[in-house]
Parts: C-alpha cells; sequence; structure tokens
C-alpha cells in the first residue's frame, strides 16, 4: 500500500470548502480525478540511489479504494459519509483547509483541478470516467469491483501527462 499525503476525508472536507452543497457525483468525480492527475503529475520517479523496478512507491494524495459503480468511480466509505452529511462539519473543514494549505503546491494543484472538474456537468464527469480503462476493465468484471490504482496512475501518465512534456 502507498503512503498518502492526506487522508481521503481530509480532502472531502477540503473539496466541501470550495463549494458548499457539492453533489455526492461531483464529490465523487473530484476525488477520483484529483487521485488519478496527482498520481500521475507527482508520483515517484526514479532517481539517485533508486533502481527502476524498486518496490519504492509513490505518495499518494490521499487512501484511495475507488469501486467500479453504474455512475463511475466511487470511494464506498465516502458515498456513506457523505450521504449522512458528515462533510458539512464547519469546524472540520476549517481543520482540512489548514492542513492542505500546510502544502501550497498541492492546494494549488487542488484548487487548479477542481475548477476545471467544477465547470464539468456531473453528467458530462460520469460521461468522462467512463472512458478510462480502470474503470471500464473493473466495472466489465462486476458492479463495485475495486479499481487498481496503479493501472489508474498508469494510465493517466500515459494517456495525458506524458503529453505536456
Amino acid at each position: 500500500m502507498n503512503e498518502s499525503r492526506f487522508n481521503v476525508d481530509t480532502i472531502a472536507f477540503y473539496l466541501n470548502h470550495l463549494k458548499k452543497e457539492i453533489s455526492p457525483i461531483k464529490l465523487q468525480k473530484s476525488l477520483y480525478f484529483l487521485f488519478a492527475y496527482h498520481g500521475a503529475t507527482y508520483g515517484h520517479e526514479v532517481g539517485e540511489g533508486v533502481s527502476e523496478g524498486s518496490n519504492i512507491s509513490s505518495i499518494d494524495l490521499f487512501n484511495a479504494k475507488f469501486e467500479a459503480w453504474k455512475f463511475g468511480p466511487v470511494i464506498r466509505e465516502v458515498y456513506f459519509k457523505d450521504k449522512d452529511n458528515e462533510y458539512t462539519d464547519e469546524r472540520k473543514i476549517l481543520e482540512a483547509v489548514e492542513q492542505v494549505s500546510f502544502e501550497p503546491e498541492i492546494k494549488n494543484f487542488i484548487d487548479d483541478l477542481f475548477s476545471q472538474i467544477d465547470s464539468v456537468s456531473d453528467f458530462q464527469l460520469v460521461e468522462r470516467s467512463h472512458q478510462d480503462n480502470a474503470w471500464k476493465n473493473a466495472y466489465q468484471v462486476a458492479q463495485s469491483t475495486e479499481i487498481d490504482n496503479d493501472y489508474l496512475i498508469n494510465e493517466y501518465k500515459t494517456r495525458y501527462v506524458a503529453d505536456v512534456d
């Protein structure tokens, strides 16, 4: 299991700071795209003293266990907490803002990408997530199958981030 910068709840609270009354679909897809693009962008690079094929893993944005649901990737734990309105606690939102603010580069990454995500409708996000092989492969097995995070990040490195260089 990879190390994580944050707990998934911290990011969910932070997203509720960025957009009050965020829809369940937008919350889930935001978590998914943030996780994938962060992993593809900030993933561990092979460097001095580290050999290719090493077991050293990247630091994920947060701990994620995405499942392939009908309307795209979902973190089950977040789904039920959001359904119970747990992510609207103002004190915990402020704590999340403080934690994320300690890493300005990551805060800017989240803010910028979420701004793009928020400009798209919920069902456009669903359609976009359905284009990903990581979701398709898991969903073909059965609904609620866990999505392979490493496969997801590698897909994003190959399809989206590699083109930037």
